[in-house]
């Protein structure tokens, strides 16, 4: 049985859902979701929905490309490129 509050997003979200797990990425949806795609594929959808897809891939595309950025983001890079810094002392 799913958690209360992780149906209810779920239900928010138009039965769909994705989970990271370290490395992996899985999809939940719901049996209905699941079946309609299966089925359908793209052929069935309807102009709006098709642009929702679209829109819904190009997001999670995006999303991916932000988090591989962030993993081959060298941390020695970011220290040298530091700005220096400025240091006001009061005097007596």
């Amino acid at each position: 049985m799913l958690d209360k509050k992780l149906k209810e997003a779920l239900d928010l979200l138009g039965g769909k859902a994705v989970i990271k797990d370290q490395e992996q990425y899985y999809v939940i949806l719901s049996l209905a979701e699941f079946k309609k795609i299966k089925k359908e594929g793209i052929e069935g959808l309807t102009k709006q929905e098709l642009v929702d897809k679209i829109n819904n891939d190009i997001a999670s595309w995006k999303v991916m490309q932000e988090e591989e950025k962030i993993e081959d983001m060298d941390l020695s890079e970011i220290s040298e490129t530091k700005s220096e810094e400025i240091r006001y002392e009061k005097t007596q």
